[in-house]
C-alpha cells in the first residue's frame, strides 16, 4: 500500500509537469527546457505523455490489478441462495454490491466484508479478522459462525445479526440506521436484543449526558440462516 501511495504522488507530480509543459509549448522549439526527462521540441507534450505511459503509469496499472486480485466481488445477484466463497485467504476482502433476495456463505478466514446497496440479503461467514460493513442496505441478515471484532451498520434499514459464542465480544457500531437487532445464543436458542435508535440527552450541570431510551425485547426473534 505504501508503494501505491508513492506511485500516486509521482503521478500527480508528473501531471503537474505536463501542465507546465503544455503552457511552455507556446514558446519556440528548443526553448522548453527539460520536463520529466524529455527535451523541448516539435511536440514535447506528446513525447512526455508517451514516456509516462511506458513508465510509471504502466507500473500503476499493474499494481492496481494486483490489489484487485485480493478483492472477491459479487454484484447484481438476484434470487440466488447457493452463493459460496469456499477458497479464502487472510488478505482478501469480499465486496457485495446490489444483491437482492440472495444468500452468500463465506468459508474460512477473510480480512473484511462489505455489503453495499443490498436488499433482502443473507450472509453467513466463518471468521473475519478486520470488519464487516453494511452500507446503504435494507433487510439484511447476518450469521457469524466464528469470530469477528467489529460490525459496522451505516444508513441501513433492517439488520439482524446472529452472533456465535466466540463472537460475543464483537463491537457493533451503527449510524443513521433503524430496525437493528443482535441475536445472542442462549440455552440452544437465540435471544434478540435491539440496538437503540432513540436517545435522550440532558444537561447535568457540567456536560451533556446521552443515554439510549428503553426498547422492548422481541419475544419471537427470526430464525437463523443455518
Amino acid at each position: 500500500m505504501a508503494e501505491m501511495q508513492e506511485l500516486m504522488e509521482r503521478l500527480e507530480r508528473a501531471v503537474d509537469r505536463l501542465e507546465l509543459l503544455s503552457t511552455g509549448s507556446r514558446r519556440p522549439p528548443g526553448d522548453c527546457g527539460e520536463i520529466n526527462g524529455v527535451n523541448g521540441g516539435v511536440a514535447p507534450s506528446v513525447e512526455a505523455f508517451d514516456k509516462l505511459m511506458n513508465s510509471m503509469v504502466a507500473e500503476f496499472l499493474k499494481k492496481s490489478r494486483i490489489l484487485a486480485g485480493d478483492v472477491e466481488t459479487h454484484e447484481y445477484q438476484e434470487d440466488k441462495n447457493d452463493l459460496v466463497i469456499s477458497e479464502t485467504e487472510l488478505r482478501q476482502v469480499a465486496y457485495i454490491f446490489k444483491c437482492g433476495k440472495s444468500t452468500l456463505q463465506i468459508k474460512g478466514k477473510i480480512n473484511s466484508i462489505i455489503i453495499d446497496n443490498c436488499k433482502k440479503f443473507g450472509l453467513v461467514f466463518d471468521n473475519v479478522v478486520g470488519i464487516v460493513e453494511v452500507i446503504n442496505s435494507k433487510d439484511i441478515q447476518m450469521q457469524v459462525m466464528g469470530k469477528v471484532p467489529t460490525i459496522s451498520i451505516n444508513k441501513t434499514e433492517g439488520c439482524h445479526i446472529y452472533l456465535s459464542e466466540d463472537a460475543l465480544d464483537c463491537e457493533i457500531v451503527s449510524a443513521k440506521s433503524s430496525e437493528m437487532n443482535i441475536l445472542i445464543p442462549q440455552d440452544g436458542d437465540y435471544r434478540e436484543f435491539p440496538v437503540p435508535e432513540q436517545f435522550k440527552t440532558a444537561w447535568d450541570g457540567a456536560k451533556l449526558i446521552t443515554e439510549p431510551t428503553e426498547i422492548m425485547v422481541s419475544e419471537r426473534p427470526p430464525k437463523p440462516l443455518t
